[in-house]
Formats: structure tokens, C-alpha cells, sequence
């Protein structure tokens, strides 16, 4: 990432994501790719992980895109 810019890393059909969010998130796939697989959570640990610091929205809201597929 450019200067830690969303905008590098975020899908322009994202209209309301929050840097936090994202920051976490981000780090947590950083973690699970980590080359030394001891080094790497488990799915319980991302999960809580998860659970516990990402600010999701209503599942209604996934759904909701000016795109039609």
C-alpha cells in the first residue's frame, strides 16, 4: 500500500468502510500468511479476533450495490 491509502486496498464499490476496520483486518491476513506457519492463528483465534474488533454492518447491507451481476 501507497502511503497507507484504503484506496489501494478497498473495492471503490465500498462506499462506508471504516479505516479501523480495514487496519485490523489487514493485519490479521498478515498474520495468517505469516511464512512460519507457528507464527499463524488458528481459525478459533481469527475468529475471535474477528468477532471481537471488526465493526461489520447489518447483513442487509452486504447486499445493497448499484451493481446488479
Amino acid at each position: 500500500m501507497r502511503d497507507n491509502r484504503l484506496e489501494d486496498v478497498v473495492d471503490k464499490r465500498c462506499r462506508k468502510v471504516d479505516p479501523e476496520t480495514v487496519e485490523v483486518i489487514l493485519e490479521l491476513a498478515a498474520r495468517c500468511t505469516d511464512g512460519n506457519a507457528d507464527d499463524r492463528p488458528s481459525m478459533n483465534q481469527v475468529l475471535q479476533s474477528l468477532e471481537q474488533d471488526v465493526k461489520y454492518p447489518p447483513p442487509i447491507l452486504f447486499y445493497e450495490s448499484e451493481f446488479d451481476y
